[in-house]
């Protein structure tokens, strides 16, 4: 009777206790040993025993392990399960690393290309109209710089160089002369400046000289260069709607450029401001309604503002010839120079944005007796808001409210270019040439100085260069001046046609007398090629908000992480470590208690 009792009682040893949470309609006699050892059950119950009752190493495993089961990252709960076979460990192990590889890799190279290029250019979505730009500022330089019949260069230099080689005493030359030519002598080639600046230096006094009033003044008129004009089908006198600049290639004439007061911080920075000023209601054609009051204002980056027809910088609203800009240029064969400049003759034409001056290294060649017509694409680059947020050495550009100039009012890069060079020339010559911006306090350089500013501006543009190969190889290095393009820049870019244009035929055809009998003529036509043009949008292409959805993508892809898997490391690892640290003590204070109150029974 004890055997079978034995034998009955045996097969209920195997059947869980209440403590091991005994799983409903599971027939545990007939479950293999390993089925049972894979089960939930008994590792909740190993965990939860280690997390409590064990040692600080054990506890610590516990948690790793209780992390494990929970965790929403993929593979982790099989490398740390509880009875788990080795092989199957190794399995996860391999297949879970290969997994962390490949997400670090790419969201490495997503953080490499968000720090290298974070900002990319492309097409913006709509066509913008040609009216919503200003008409291009286009300055006029004539190779003839003087007139002859006021000064004559040529006689005056082979006067002055006879005048040398007979080791005479320049009695015969007059002082007016002398100091036109000290003025004129800026203009000219670098040989002729070599040869004749000694001499002059030794004969003309340099103390109150105004070299660009005096260049104004030895230009040829407005009017003889350009005796007409048509813009926007509306005849003008040239000299109405034309201002004198002062520029690297001497005096110019511009149309459509904005006030000196408007483009320099104080219009005292230049050594000449033309006095006239500019209406375009002086038209000839009386019968044509008169144009509307000029109002509101123009930047670029907000465009135009409360501004009509009539508007300032002036702008067109077709791409046709006609709604374009056309002149009549003319020189005089009695004023051809071949002393000071080259053999070269004719009209170096420069396109650019209002609010920049132009810069005198790419332009158009108008010969004499030649017609040239020039269709303008604008090349107009914007930026959104918020680039704002990534650095300008990233996005290579600069907002106007991040680069201060000196001397203007808004940053370009033509602006900032011609600002450096004057700075630099002033650094090392204690002056300036004639055309640059410059300190009040400041002069304009002398003959003495032509030498030193021509080598600064050499040695300016080399130093530029070998910085700029220099910050290719490392990125770190400096260029001086920084001189980045800005975010929002308007450029012109062109297309030529030409043909040949005689001026005494078509004057025949007409039926016409001219004045002037040596008058060699060209004309040169500007207008839109198109009635809109695509824009050029700078965008952010990797933000942050975009790198941390790549990464989260790329995070979910290869190990099933989100944010909230990352809380949930945490909390594991910070409070969950602490609630636990602080039940183990509550239990440790409840036991000890116990065991002092246990009086052990003498035998």
């Amino acid at each position: 009777m004890a055997a079978k009792e034995e034998q009955e009682e045996k097969p209920s040893c195997l059947l869980p206790g209440p403590e091991l949470l005994a799983l409903p309609n599971f027939d545990y006699q007939r479950a293999s040993i390993t089925s049972a050892a894979l089960s939930d059950v008994p590792s909740d119950v190993i965990i939860k025993s280690r997390i409590r009752y064990g040692s600080r190493l054990s506890a610590c495993k516990g948690l790793l392990l209780e992390y494990s089961k929970s965790t929403t990252i993929h593979g982790i709960r099989y490398i740390f399960e509880v009875h788990r076979p080795i092989y199957e460990k190794l399995y996860w192990l391999v297949l879970t690393c290969t997994s962390v590889y490949f997400a670090a890799s790419l969201i490495w190279a997503t953080y490499l290309k968000w720090q290298d290029s974070p900002v990319i250019l492309g097409f913006d979505e709509t066509l913008v109209p040609v009216h919503k730009i200003p008409f291009p500022t286009i300055t006029i330089c004539p190779e003839i710089k003087m007139e002859r019949e006021f000064f004559d260069y040529a006689n005056v230099s082979q006067k002055i160089w006879q005048e040398y080689k007979d080791g005479n005493d320049f009695s015969s030359i007059d002082e007016a002369d002398l100091e036109r030519m000290a003025a004129a002598i800026h203009l000219c080639d670098a040989d002729v400046v070599s040869r004749f600046v000694p001499i002059l230096s030794k004969l003309h006094s340099q103390q109150a000289q105004d070299v660009t009033e005096t260049l104004v003044d030895l230009s040829i008129s407005k009017n003889v260069t350009s005796p007409f004009c048509r813009w926007s089908g509306r005849f003008y006198f040239c000299y109405k709607i034309f201002d004198f600049v002062a520029t690297d290639e001497g005096i110019c004439y511009q149309f459509n450029g904005l006030r000196p007061k408007d483009i320099y911080r104080d219009e005292r920075f230049l050594s000449y401001v033309d006095p006239d000023v500019v209406d375009f209601q002086n038209y000839f054609d009386t019968g044509l309604p008169k144009l509307n009051e000029i109002r509101g204002n123009w930047s670029l980056a907000t465009g135009y503002v409360d501004q009509g027809q009539n508007a300032y910088p002036q702008r067109t609203v077709a791409s046709s010839v006609s709604k374009g800009f056309f002149a009549v240029l003319q020189g005089l064969e009695h004023n051809y120079d071949y002393d000071c400049r080259s053999f070269k003759q004719g009209y170096k034409v420069f396109l650019n944005s209002p609010e920049s001056v132009p810069l005198t290294n790419n332009y158009i060649l108008v010969p004499h007796g030649h017609e040239v017509m020039v269709s303008v694409l604008p090349n107009y680059v914007v930026s959104t808001d918020n680039l704002h947020e990534i650095s300008a050495q990233k996005r290579q550009c600069f907002f106007d409210d991040e680069r201060y100039l000196r001397f203007f009012r808004s940053y370009s890069q033509s602006n900032c270019q011609t600002e450096c060079l004057a700075n630099f020339t002033i650094t090392k010559c204690g002056c300036v040439k004639f055309w640059m911006p410059k300190p009040f306090d400041v002069p304009v350089c002398g003959l003495e100085k032509i030498a030193c500013y021509t080598a600064a501006q050499d040695e300016l543009n080399a130093m530029l260069q070998n910085q700029t190969i220099q910050q290719n190889i490392d990125h770190n290095a400096k260029v001086m001046c920084n001189c980045m393009p800005a975010c929002t820049s308007l450029e012109y870019n062109f297309e030529i046609s030409r043909a040949f244009y005689d001026l005494e035929k078509t004057l025949v055809a007409f039926r016409e007398d001219y004045e002037h009998k040596d008058a060699v003529a060209s004309r040169l036509t500007v207008y839109f090629k198109e009635h809109q043009f695509t824009a050029i949008k700078r965008t952010i292409l990797f933000g942050v908000s975009t790198l941390i959805s790549n990464c989260g993508g790329i995070f979910g892809l290869f190990m099933g992480i989100s944010s909230l898997s990352f809380i949930e490391l945490v909390y594991f690892f910070s409070m969950r470590i602490c609630g636990s640290c602080s039940q183990r003590r509550k239990r440790k204070v409840m036991i000890v208690p116990k065991e002092q109150d246990e009086v052990p029974i003498d035998p």
